[in-house]
């Protein structure tokens, strides 16, 4: 009878709680918010030279997790996030550590489904704001509404099914990749002989130890970004730095004191100014232009529909 409930107590004890695997994914996904406005605002000093910044920053992030996950993934055995709550994965049939195999299918859906899931998302942004969508563009929109559904309800039946028991992992990933999460194993980590290490070995851990604990002070800095951001959203509070005015140029001082649009140098229709920039052009002229590249025609700022105003005027 000891022996059960020593085994029973021990189980509930390496078993994280809901909190605490909530709290690993929410950090995780405020990492790619935050560290997107770092770039936006980097980019805003010099939008000329950093625009590829903005354009290929999905691509930066991409190659930045892999990177950061597989080595976490290696050393500590769970991703940045889990290590930062003291939480390893193990696999769910040995309940060792998990095979090489696991490890890379692991890494592929913590990089690769995030990745996917922003790159479907801007895409959809970029549909609800055209004048007319096609049939496949409608039918795409209603699946990934019907898709993002689903997902949710899986997730939460995940999550009432970790709570009462049923099921040792919390995500329907984890239960792909057949791995759960635990706490680590501090006390026999603690119980391992030391042995005395190189000069060499001694650099390259403090290296590590100091790379990984500045990568978590980070993250806290950058989920009060995000907070901080999405709490003056609407307000002028946070200032972003003044550009660099834009290169003189002779087709565009010429067209500086009349009503012809910058890009089709004609007369302007339904005039619509540009708030990163000010400038004033045709509507379509710029919904075309913005839905090529997202910035202003002129001073190349950053920009995107919802920095279009309409002019109205009795003329």
């Amino acid at each position: 009878m000891a022996e059960k409930a020593a085994h029973h107590t021990t189980t509930i004890v390496s078993r994280p709680s809901i909190f605490e695997v909530i709290a690993q994914e929410n950090l995780s996904s405020t990492i790619y918010p935050a560290l997107k406005k770092i770039f936006y605002y980097i980019t805003l000093k010099n939008p000329e030279q950093l625009k590829w910044l903005n354009r290929y920053f999905d691509e930066i992030f991409l190659t930045l997790n892999t990177v950061c996950q597989y080595l976490y993934l290696k050393k500590y055995g769970g991703t940045f996030s889990e290590n930062f709550y003291d939480l390893t994965r193990v696999s769910y049939s040995t309940n060792s550590k998990p095979t090489n195999n696991q490890l890379y299918l692991g890494l592929a859906l913590v990089v690769c489904i995030p990745y996917l899931r922003n790159k479907c998302d801007m895409y959809i942004d970029q549909l609800q704001i055209k004048y007319k969508l096609q049939l496949k563009e409608k039918i795409f929109i209603t699946l990934n509404k019907i898709v993002y559904t689903c997902w949710e309800a899986l997730c939460l039946t995940y999550y009432i099914k970790y709570i009462n028991g049923s099921s040792q992992s919390h995500s329907p990933l984890l239960d792909i990749a057949g791995m759960v999460l635990t706490y680590k194993d501090i006390e026999h980590s603690n119980n391992e002989p030391l042995t005395p290490l190189s000069i060499k070995e001694s650099i390259k851990n403090y290296l590590l130890y100091g790379l990984s604990h500045s990568l978590e002070l980070g993250a806290f800095f950058m989920q009060f970004l995000n907070w901080w951001h999405s709490e003056n959203l609407q307000s002028k509070f946070i200032a972003y730095p003044i550009p660099n005015p834009p290169k003189e140029n002779d087709k565009y001082i010429s067209l500086r004191n009349t009503n012809k649009c910058p890009i089709c140098i004609s007369e302007r229709k339904m005039p619509t100014a540009l708030t990163v920039s000010g400038f004033v052009f045709c509507y379509k002229c710029l919904h075309k232009s913005l839905m090529g590249e997202s910035r202003c025609p002129v001073t190349k700022l950053p920009a995107t529909m919802q920095d279009m105003i309409r002019i109205y005027s009795d003329n």
